[in-house]
């Protein structure tokens, strides 16, 4: 039976909802814990429960897709308010009263009650024998399920109340501090010691396909621990928002992360065979191949939770609680910055999949998205061959792939780095094999050619995982383990402004900075895009790019996407329905306010927690721990040490302060 399918059963488990009464979740079960874990099938159920902790819209059914996705250069939410905002998130602006901070905490918490109980119970079980590999399956599933919860609340919270216990044996219910380091290290070794006991996702006995954590998914997960272990994270001290550190032994972190990366690939048998956009248009047609990129997916229950895919994709508005075709209304409010897609190469075959630039209305209709952001293709009701249903919604079931392949690739690249100081062979064939399904047959693109040193190589990998991990709440972690998400920030900013004000001159600067050429986006940022309407797809797209197949879908014929208008667009014309249609023309970038002389207030405050523009005297300012100063000018190109750090961290809930009795306290300049 499918692990999907079997999460109804795991509800049934609410013993394990018990917790602390701060962390505000469900009362404990009627049934005392002995009776949940009496036998391998109650165990089962049980782990079924922890594993339908994750299912929440308050995490990874959306929230962490989307509203706790933070601003980049990658993935983006217009916010145009010049006021501060209790909820921005977006925007690194929020307060302990945030609605969407609490409901986090209490899933991640939810989820690590859940798994300290079960851990408990089968180590404490009648039954329970170490030599038992079903058993010892089963305490590795949990036990990294626990370590995803913990691995969340660190990055956004830093240190936080800290149990391996159940909270009904915990000495007090009000759980001690604990350092995110420590935190991580234990968790680390925890996943050491039962990973060896777990089943491969090759084994005969293993069904669920990457549903199911398996030996693969410890190893992947005791790497990404480590990378985040030996990162930078801001701390508490050293000013009002804090300092961006790294422990001391580092290194140390970053080899246990070469170990178990060098485990996945030499130990299981995963690839980059699938192309790029098959991987997540799998996802949406309920594939569960195993042994490819996808080592770990969580498991949505079809049509019953999550909604990958529908905050995702080209937006498909309804009428009446209704579409005129099979797939349904789709929000699509996971976005993409609009200027991301100019960063990739022309040949790489993620941009023209991942970057959709047109939606459909209520009638079911193609329009051409002439907006401040793109659509995130990587996931689409409408990738589904046959439709969720013209009325349906959210709820997709559709799978979100929490570990891949070519993550485990990129991180032992990085970490190899990292320990030798300069780029290995070992980290430039990993690095190389996944620009080899980004660039098929082009080995001149998927070649590293850059400086051999540490600093080139770096800023390569962290390129690809820029490109690779769209929409997969990827981006401001990595620049944070890395200590350059102020200066990304920087030049999104900047980026932005100088598309919306292109006599402003920071154009020059920018481009030098994003490709080593001052006037390269003279000719990648058009003014006006030729297009027509809900046109036939008559071979404009390829599957791979846009991969639905449908006579019934239409789609938006753009002349131009990619590069200035030239002489003739304007007279172009395509068949539509048997008759000469001749295209239109859209001012693109159009984002200037020619009332202000300044770009529109989307651009303007999508930032504001970090950089903003003021809207009275055009000044651009930057967050200084709590003091907007101004900001340096882009043609100085300040380093990152030299910007201030960004408060991404998040307060602890005021509910949860109140609760403490004085136990904790919000730090990072929160009050």
């Amino acid at each position: 039976m499918k692990l999907r399918n079997i999460f109804l059963t795991g509800l049934s488990a609410v013993a394990l909802a018990s917790c602390s009464d701060y962390l505000d979740v469900d009362a404990p079960s009627k049934n005392p814990p002995e009776y949940v874990f009496s036998d391998k099938k109650e165990m089962r159920n049980a782990l079924n429960g922890v594993y339908a902790a994750m299912l929440t819209n308050d995490t990874y059914g959306q929230n962490f897709i989307e509203k706790l996705s933070f601003n980049t250069d990658v993935e983006f939410k217009i916010l145009d308010s010049e006021f501060a905002s209790s909820s921005a998130y977006q925007r690194y602006e929020c307060d302990p009263d945030g609605g969407d901070i609490k409901k986090a905490w209490d899933a991640l918490y939810t989820g690590i009650e859940r798994a300290n109980m079960l851990i408990d119970g089968i180590e404490n079980a009648d039954i329970y024998d170490g030599e038992d590999s079903e058993l010892m399956q089963m305490l590795g599933e949990v036990k990294v399920l626990r370590s995803i919860f913990y691995h969340d609340l660190v990055w956004y919270f830093g240190d936080v109340p800290y149990s391996l216990l159940p909270s009904y044996k915990s000495p007090s219910k009000i759980y001690d501090v604990g350092d995110r380091t420590e935190i991580l290290s234990d968790l680390i070794e925890d996943l050491k010691g039962i990973a060896s006991k777990m089943q491969l996702s090759t084994a005969q006995s293993f069904s669920d396909g990457p549903q199911r954590i398996s030996k693969d998914m410890a190893w992947a997960m005791i790497a990404r621990l480590a990378m985040t272990a030996g990162g930078y994270s801001l701390r508490p001290e050293g000013g009002v928002f804090g300092t961006m550190k790294r422990p001391d032994n580092y290194k140390d972190f970053y080899a246990t992360a070469a170990e178990y990366c060098d485990s996945v690939v030499q130990r299981t048998s995963h690839s980059l065979s699938k192309q790029y956009h098959e991987v997540f248009v799998g996802n949406c047609n309920y594939d569960y191949t195993p042994g490819d990129d996808i080592i770990w997916e969580i498991p949505f229950g079809t049509l019953s939770s999550g909604n990958i895919g529908y905050i995702h994709g080209p937006k498909m508005d309804n009428q009446s609680g209704v579409t005129n075709h099979a797939w349904g209304k789709a929000s699509s409010s996971a976005q993409l910055n609009a200027l991301y897609r100019f960063l990739f190469d022309e040949d790489d075959v993620r941009r023209d999949f991942v970057n959709q630039l047109f939606g459909y209305n209520n009638q079911g209709e193609a329009q051409l998205n002439n907006g401040r952001t793109n659509y995130n293709g990587k996931w689409s009701k409408l990738w589904n061959k046959n439709g969720l249903g013209s009325a349906t919604e959210g709820n997709t079931g559709f799978n979100f792939p929490y570990m891949r392949y070519a993550d485990v690739l990129l991180m032992s690249a990085e970490a190899e780095n990292e320990i030798n100081g300069r780029p290995t062979q070992k980290a430039i064939e990993r690095y190389e094999q996944v620009r080899q399904r980004a660039f098929p047959g082009n080995s001149a693109k998927v070649a590293y050619t850059g400086e051999m040193n540490k600093e080139a190589f770096l800023k390569a990998v962290l390129d690809e995982r820029k490109f690779e991990f769209a929409g997969e709440n990827m981006r401001w972690r990595d620049l944070v383990r890395n200590n350059m998400l102020g200066e990304q920030l920087y030049w999104t900013f900047f980026r932005y402004y100088a598309a919306a004000d292109r006599g402003s001159g920071y154009d020059s600067p920018v481009g030098e900075y994003d490709f080593g050429n001052g006037s390269v986006y003279d000719t990648k940022w058009m003014n006006s895009l030729y297009y027509v309407n809900n046109a036939p797809n008559d071979n404009y797209y390829s599957f791979d790019k846009f991969p639905q197949a449908s006579p019934n879908v239409r789609v938006v014929y753009i002349v131009n996407p990619y590069r200035l208008p030239e002489s003739g667009d304007e007279k172009i014309k395509i068949k539509v329905d048997g008759k000469d249609q001749q295209v239109a023309r859209a001012d693109y970038m159009n984002w200037f306010d020619e009332n202000t002389s300044r770009p529109t207030a989307h651009f303007c405050y999508s930032l504001r927690g970090y950089i903003y523009c003021d809207s009275k005297s055009g000044s651009i300012l930057i967050n200084d721990n709590g003091n907007y100063v101004g900001a340096p000018d882009p043609s100085v190109f300040p380093l990152a040490d030299e910007l201030p750090a960004v408060r991404y961290i998040l307060p602890y809930p005021r509910s949860v302060i109140t609760r403490s009795q004085g136990k904790y306290v919000n730090q990072y300049g929160y009050r």
